[in-house]
């Protein structure tokens, strides 16, 4: 994003965007909120992940019992 806003203005604008980010990224609260914001989205992955397998699961005894019922029918 800073090479996109820098970009038109020049040089110099880019190199002070790039260093008031990474002044941002290495202030305390926001390195806080960053590593919050990681442990929630791992912990929503996960979540994701699990919930695809139970539905994967769940889809192929679908599949068994109808393959099942086919045939005894």
């Amino acid at each position: 994003m800073g090479y996109v806003l820098g970009a038109r203005a020049g040089r110099e604008r880019y190199d002070q965007i790039v260093q008031a980010t990474k002044k941002l990224r290495e202030h305390p609260a926001v390195a806080q909120l960053t590593d919050q914001a990681v442990g929630l989205i791992d912990a929503g992955r996960h979540v994701i992940a699990g919930g695809l397998s139970a539905g994967g699961r769940g889809l192929r005894a679908v599949a068994e019992d109808d393959r099942s019922h086919r045939r005894t029918s």
